[in-house]
């Protein structure tokens, strides 16, 4: 059989990958030359509207960090549509664990909560994310949560009391109702294997005690200040946090995830200034807040995923023109520079290598 591998070897090499794989399926579902595949091993509801997806990954998958995500592509309908969600266990354990929350508009999520099945095989692409620990943890930390934002900040935590068990660590976690704690069982089993952490639940359903603000931090973690502090959750939360950090001269200890685009004022003009679309040669109208969506309202059809500026995959180059990134507030006025065009807003004509 060695002495074949040679020739096998140059078969392979002189055949598309794709066709390969195709091949390689007949054998076993998660025989690929490259491609991450994932077996689902276990489905557990967290809530009425998060799942966590346990998967099984074939030998090319590279691992992660805690707090990094995942792009997930599935076939619906016909097509591949890829999502980014983030990755909630620990880098060392056997199994990827994602906690996926239905979305009321999310094709990916809503087809994965009510299709995926244990046995089902998926594609994953790239990890990717800055949400993660230091090479050196902090002698305090601080993590806060809003809803499903909860996901990597709970493989920080299991990752961060994994790498030094008596870690100072606080955990804030805001939630509607006691019914929407995800991943309380496992908070809860961490804290009373580790006596250091402190798990605090703020329920919204409990009126002005439930809303963050500065004096309702402090009256459950009175040293905040001193921490070192992971924030993610909606956008609300996440602007209220921020805000009280930097009235405190405090930013600089402060990490946030950021889940979704900032909320577009309705009230806001968009300049209806053109965009060239170089490959396709098409010429159109900024009509609406991102790149992207100017482009699909004028009926090209440019390749994206996540949507939220995540995966990377509507990445391409400004050939010209100055552009906002809406996350960042970032403003890029140089030629030939790489761009998300789901979180790109034009300021000025822009010319995209499309």
């Amino acid at each position: 059989m060695s002495a074949l591998n040679p020739v096998i070897g140059r078969f392979l090499g002189s055949v598309k990958e794709d066709w390969v794989d195709f091949m390689l399926a007949h054998i076993d579902p998660m025989l690929t030359v490259k491609r991450v595949l994932a077996r689902v091993v276990a489905i557990h509801d967290e809530t009425s509207d998060i799942k966590r997806f346990v998967l099984k990954p074939n030998k090319h998958w590279q691992g992660f960090q805690a707090g990094q995500y995942v792009s997930v592509k599935v076939m619906i309908d016909g097509s591949f549509n890829e999502r980014c969600y983030s990755l909630v266990n620990s880098p060392t354990d056997q199994v990827l664990e994602l906690g996926i929350k239905r979305q009321p508009k999310g094709k990916v999520s809503n087809w994965m909560h009510d299709n995926l099945s244990v046995g089902d095989v998926i594609e994953l692409g790239d990890v990717g994310g800055e949400f993660v620990l230091p090479a050196v943890l902090p002698s305090k930390m601080l993590l806060i949560a809003g809803g499903s934002g909860v996901t990597p900040i709970y493989s920080i935590l299991a990752e961060a009391l994994k790498r030094q068990a008596n870690l100072d660590v606080a955990v804030v976690y805001y939630v509607n109702t006691d019914k929407d704690l995800a991943f309380a069982d496992d908070m809860v089993q961490l804290a009373v294997k580790h006596p250091s952490l402190k798990l605090h639940y703020v329920l919204a359903s409990s009126g002005e005690a439930g809303r963050f603000s500065q004096q309702q931090l402090a009256n459950v973690c009175a040293d905040y200040a001193e921490r070192d502090t992971y924030l993610c959750g909606p956008q609300g939360l996440m602007g209220a946090v921020a805000k009280v950090w930097a009235e405190q001269g405090i930013s600089n200890k402060l990490t946030q995830e950021v889940f979704g685009l900032p909320a577009v004022d309705p009230n806001k003009p968009v300049s209806e200034m053109p965009i060239t679309l170089r490959r396709s040669q098409q010429l159109l109208l900024n009509t609406k807040p991102t790149l992207l969506e100017s482009a699909e309202a004028a009926g090209a059809r440019p390749v994206y995923g996540c949507r939220i500026g995540m995966c990377k995959t509507c990445s391409c180059t400004k050939v010209s023109g100055v552009v906002r990134d809406v996350i960042t507030g970032a403003i890029d006025d140089q030629p030939n520079t790489q761009i998300r065009i789901c979180v790109t807003e034009a300021l000025s004509p822009v010319t995209l290598d499309i």
